[in-house]
């Protein structure tokens, strides 16, 4: 009985990796409440046949050749460095249990073509969700007229009734401003949320 709750565990936590691509310990702690972080680093190394780890600032797992046969993924991570991107797209996840997480998916209608980082739905309604991390402002500019471009196909207000709203999620205190402006001056919706704030 004790061998099957484990194995039912460690299939979450893959699926978990294979679902957010990148787990760092804390994180694995708060979604699949393995006690303390010094439990939780016990149980990462048991699971060592089907993960691979680095450190950034905390240990970093995911999913090695083993670990993607035994819960069929075809997605292949390997190490890198700085991973805070998917990190904090993981915090999002992690406080708000989403009932739809879709990454990197191109929404495309006529020509205007924007790729969120990921496509949510949350209690109900659906939203882009942009992580700020080391990203110019520029670049975040230019994919807010993006946004405006779809705003104004008027596809979204047909199939839903409204545009949905963009949150993103920044490392800088002083980048929320800027970007709450930005998306304000186009007319979008938006909420710019620190990451601190989800951890």
């Amino acid at each position: 009985m004790k061998n099957l709750k484990k194995e039912q565990r460690v299939d979450e936590i893959l699926l978990s990796l294979k679902r957010l691509d990148y787990l760092c310990t804390t994180q694995i702690q708060k979604l699949h409440n393995l006690g303390g972080e010094r439990n939780t680093r016990r149980f990462m190394q048991s699971m060592s046949e089907y993960v691979s780890n680095f450190r950034d600032m905390e240990n970093v797992y995911y999913l090695n050749k083993k670990g993607r046969e035994r819960i069929s993924s075809d997605v292949i991570r390997s190490k890198i460095s700085p991973c805070t991107h998917y990190l904090m797209r993981n915090d999002f996840y992690i406080k708000n249990r989403p009932e739809l997480f879709e990454t990197e998916q191109i929404v495309e209608v006529g020509k205007v073509r924007v790729r969120p980082d990921v496509w949510v739905k949350l209690r109900g309604g659906y939203y882009f969700l942009e992580i700020d991390n080391t990203q110019r402002m520029v670049k975040n500019e230019q994919k807010i007229e993006k946004y405006r471009q779809l705003l104004d196909t008027g596809a979204f207000q047909k199939q839903f009734g409204y545009f949905p709203r963009i949150l993103w999620v920044t490392c800088l205190a002083s980048r929320k401003k800027s970007l709450a402006n930005k998306c304000k001056e186009m007319g979008l919706q938006t909420t710019v949320i620190q990451w601190e704030e989800l951890r």
